[in-house]
């Protein structure tokens, strides 16, 4: 093919000035008329041909031999014909990283207006144009993989693209035009500062794609870095909600100037509860807060989420944890309260099935054969309705012998006589209390002191070794005898910092404990007090294990320390002597008990 080049470009010599306009005129044709994703530019080429030189040979035709023009015309076609092979064609590829429609809106149009000014300037041939709004970070671009299989394929062999950063920003992608390029498929890589061709040196465009690569990845840190601060700050790094407004110049969040009442109303109604979610909908259709891009007011999922955004009392949510904002609050913490009843109040109604309910249901045992008890429900002619709780019966190794059923009047007595066996009285909650009160102060008395005397001796260890540090400088003790003094004081030291930084940081209390046990046998009073069945039954899941039904009978295996409450609640019964039940109440026993102190019944409080 070159030499045939070589020889028409000889043959075509006289006639050099002819086929040089020819070129020109084709040359702009390509260059400013064939710009698109499909064009044939040999056709082009030859109509432009035909219709601007037709006349100018006519004339020749006319007035020379016939068959000279001739031969020279068909030497000029084979001219054009083989340039058109050895021309370049392109592929022009315009990217922006952001995939929001709203951000960097003049950035494709901007590429592709500059991009297609140097390719009329140069006289390219473009063959395509790809566009993409997606980040070049990480490989998996459509766009940019389609473009490569068509180069591959041999649709085009050249790039026309702003910079080498728009291709790629990750050295997977990176590697790819590398290799293309050294492999001849992509013959010219044309940016609007630079040409890049397969003779270059490849370590200079590897470092441009690693420089590419390593600012955005400065930029990533450098956005969190950014992020993490305004959120110490009180500021939300995102989008404001609904009735604020991003304020560019300060980088804050704002009151909107004609949403913010607006919203504040709507959230107010709603938490009265006399308002639905498709009324709050209407509600924003009527007052303009509509979408800009479908003009129509946000779905019911979109209001549900508002309503339980925290940023309207003010504070926001920020990977899961709350922080104080800064921002002007729109509502009260108790209106955000009342708004959050009100939406499990609209919310779909559930079927009501506590007409149907047992309340101790899944809660007992057959003290005969281990199984569980079940309840079911008779309704007699006249429409009254029985509960019974009974074994399932369905031990097939033995045979259950408690064959009776319990009515659940009954059940509820067995399970309040077991309940009220772990109770403390209101009286004597209040002494508890105030006894644990009493230790606590002496238990912190006991710690300060104990960190008051750990500073003591830290203080004069310090002061030991100063005297040591000063003897050495002063040249009173040699190394040898400083270093044996000194080592032995180093890790002591450390040792009494230590002790004192963990009681000063300690905030367990060893009598909490005992605080919230008598907390919770007091509140049991109150549910036993209350009949509230189900509190009662919570309570008793809660502190006893193998609760056994067994002839109409109920009994609960209660655990420490309870099991000492209920053994002492029912010695109190079985005395009538005021002195003795106090006494029995109050005492406890000894931490160290002498051996004959053992078998004493005492509570243990």
């Amino acid at each position: 093919m070159e030499s045939l080049k070589t020889v028409l470009l000889e043959l075509l010599d006289p006639i050099r000035h002819r086929a040089g306009g020819i070129l020109e005129h084709t040359r702009h044709f390509a260059g400013g008329k064939a710009i698109g994703h499909k064009c044939n530019a040999m056709d082009a080429m030859q109509k432009t041909f035909m219709r601007r030189f037709g006349a100018h040979i006519a004339n020749h035709l006319a007035s020379h031999d016939k068959l000279w023009l001739f031969a020279h015309f068909v030497l000029a076609i084979i001219y054009v014909i083989c340039y058109t092979l050895y021309m370049l064609k392109y592929f022009i590829y315009c990217r922006k990283s952001s995939e929001d429609e709203d951000r960097q809106m003049l950035s494709i149009d901007a590429q592709l207006s500059e991009l297609n000014a140097i390719a009329v300037e140069n006289g390219m041939a473009i063959v395509g144009t790809f566009t993409e709004s997606m980040s070049a970070k990480e490989p998996g671009r459509d766009v940019f993989n389609d473009m490569l299989r068509r180069i591959e394929r041999g649709d085009a062999n050249a790039v026309l693209s702003w910079k080498l950063d728009r291709l790629a920003r990750n050295f997977d992608d990176g590697g790819k035009i590398i290799g293309l390029l050294q492999r001849g498929v992509i013959q010219e890589i044309r940016t609007f500062e630079k040409t890049y061709l397969p003779n270059d040196n490849v370590l200079t465009i590897a470092v441009e794609f690693g420089m590419a690569n390593q600012y955005v990845r400065d930029l990533s840190t450098n956005i969190r870095r950014g992020i993490r601060e305004k959120i110490r700050r009180g500021i939300f790094s995102g989008r404001a909600p609904l009735g604020y407004y991003n304020e560019p110049r300060l980088r804050t969040i704002e009151p909107h100037p004609e949403h913010f009442n607006t919203v504040k109303g709507i959230l107010e109604r709603f938490a009265t509860g006399q308002y639905s979610l498709t009324a709050v909908q209407k509600e924003m259709a009527k007052t303009k807060l509509i979408g800009w891009r479908n003009k129509k007011p946000p779905c019911l999922n979109s209001i549900t989420y508002m309503l339980r955004n925290p940023f309207y009392y003010g504070v926001f949510c920020h990977k899961g944890e709350l922080h104080q904002g800064t921002h002007v609050p729109m509502i009260s913490k108790k209106t955000y309260d009342d708004i959050q009843k009100a939406l499990v109040a609209v919310g779909k109604p559930r079927r009501n099935r506590k007409e149907n309910r047992f309340h101790f249901l899944h809660f007992a045992t057959c003290g005969s054969c281990g199984y569980s008890i079940t309840a079911e429900r008779h309704v007699k002619k006249s429409g009254l309705r029985f509960h019974y709780y009974r074994c399932t019966f369905k031990n097939r190794r033995q045979r259950c012998e408690d064959r009776s059923y319990v009515r659940e009047d009954k059940f509820a007595e067995e399970v309040k006589r077991n309940a009220a066996l772990v109770i403390i009285p209101d009286e004597w909650r209040e002494k508890y209390l105030a006894r644990i009160e009493t230790w606590e102060t002496e238990v912190s008395h006991e710690k300060q002191a104990k960190i008051d005397r750990l500073k003591g001796e830290l203080a004069s260890l310090k002061t030991k070794i100063g005297r040591l540090n000063d003897a050495f400088t002063n040249g009173a003790l040699e190394i040898e005898e400083f270093k044996e003094l000194k080592n032995p004081l180093v890790p002591k030291r450390a040792e009494l910092e230590q002790q004192i930084v963990a009681l000063e940081k300690s905030k367990a209390n060893r009598l909490e404990p005992l605080r919230n046990w008598v907390l919770q046998a007091n509140q049991a009073e109150k549910a036993v007090l209350g009949n509230n069945w189900l509190e009662m039954k919570s309570f008793l899941q809660s502190v006893g294990s193998n609760r056994l039904l067994r002839a109409q009978t109920l009994t609960v295996s209660f655990q420490k320390p309870f099991d000492c409450l209920a053994k002492n609640t029912l010695a109190i019964r079985n005395t009538s002597d005021v002195s003795e039940q106090c006494s029995r109440w109050w005492r406890r026993r000894e931490l160290n008990p002498r051996p004959w102190q053992t078998n004493q019944p005492r509570l243990h409080a």
